[in-house]
C-alpha cells in the first residue's frame, strides 16, 4: 500500500548543512481536520508551482511556461486545481501539455478533470488512465525560452516514473526517490538507488524538486549526499535496503 507519511518520516529528515538546503516535511504533523487550500508559488519567471496538501493528500503542480504551451507536471488531486490551471491557461492564452511522474493518485487523479492537448507518461502509469502517450524514449522540447528533455526515472518508490529536466537547471521528480514500501517494511532496491545517484551525478541542471517537500527546489548535492548514505547502508548480497528510524542517516 502507499503510504506517503512513512517515507516522510524516513526521507531526509536530517538538516544537511555544507553545500546543501534544509529538508523538511510539509506539515507532517497536522492534527486539525481542517482542509488545505493550494496556492500558487513562483520558481522563475517562467516556472511556478501549486503547492502540495496533506488533507486531501495532493502532489505539487509544476507548471512551465513555453513559447506555445503551458507544460505541466503532474496535476495533483485537490479539487481547486483544475480551476486554477484552466484560469492560467486561459489568461495566459496558451493550452497544456501534461507530464506524470508516476501512477499514484496524488499526482494524477485530476487528469480527467483538466483540458489538455497532450498527456505524456510511463506505460506504468498508463494502465491507470488508458489516455495520452507513453514515453519509452526521450522527448526533447526546444523552444525559444525553454528547453526541456522528459525521460525515464528508475524508482524503487514507483516502476515507470518520469522526470521533467527543464533548460538543465531544474529537475522535477516527483516521488522517484523516495522509498518503496513491502508490506510493514520500508526498503529501496538497492541497484535502483545505485542507477539513480549515477544519473543525478551526470546530470547538469544543479537543482532537483521532490514532491510534498519544503523547499521545493533543492540543491543536487544535497540530495545526492543523503541518498549516498542510505547506499552505503547496503549489506552484502542484499538486494533492498531496509529503512527504519534507527538507521536513517544523520
Amino acid at each position: 500500500m502507499y503510504v506517503l507519511k512513512n517515507e516522510r518520516a524516513l526521507f531526509m529528515a536530517a538538516d544537511m548543512r555544507e553545500n546543501s538546503a534544509e529538508i523538511t516535511k510539509i506539515q507532517d504533523v497536522d492534527n486539525s481536520n481542517n482542509k488545505q487550500f493550494p496556492t500558487w508559488k513562483c520558481v522563475t519567471d517562467y516556472f511556478s508551482y501549486i503547492t502540495p496538501a496533506i488533507k486531501p493528500l495532493s502532489a505539487n503542480v509544476s507548471v512551465i511556461e513555453g513559447e506555445k504551451y503551458l507544460w505541466v507536471y503532474d496535476v495533483g488531486s485537490h479539487e481547486n486545481i483544475p480551476e486554477m490551471l484552466a484560469e492560467i491557461s486561459k489568461q495566459k492564452g496558451k493550452k497544456i501539455k501534461i507530464i506524470l511522474s508516476h501512477f499514484h493518485p496524488d499526482h494524477i487523479a485530476n487528469v480527467q478533470h483538466i483540458k489538455w492537448e497532450s498527456l505524456y507518461q510511463g506505460k506504468n502509469t498508463y494502465k491507470y488512465t488508458h489516455i495520452g502517450e507513453i514515453v519509452e524514449s526521450d522527448i526533447n522540447v526546444d523552444e525559444t525560452d525553454i528547453k526541456l528533455r522528459i525521460f525515464q526515472m528508475p524508482s524503487s518508490h514507483a516502476k515507470g516514473s518520469l522526470a521533467l529536466l527543464v533548460n538543465n537547471k531544474y529537475c522535477l521528480l516527483g516521488d522517484a526517490l523516495y522509498p518503496a514500501h513491502k508490506g510493514d517494511k520500508t526498503v529501496y532496491n538497492a541497484r535502483i538507488l545505485k542507477q539513480q545517484i549515477d544519473i543525478l551525478k551526470k546530470m547538469a541542471a544543479p537543482y532537483v524538486l521532490l514532491s510534498h517537500r519544503e523547499p521545493f527546489v533543492q540543491k543536487k548535492q544535497a540530495v545526492i549526499s543523503w541518498l549516498e548514505k542510505i547506499y552505503a547502508m547496503r549489506e552484502k548480497n542484499e538486494p533492498w535496503i531496509l529503512m527504519t528510524g534507527q538507521n536513517v542517516p544523520n
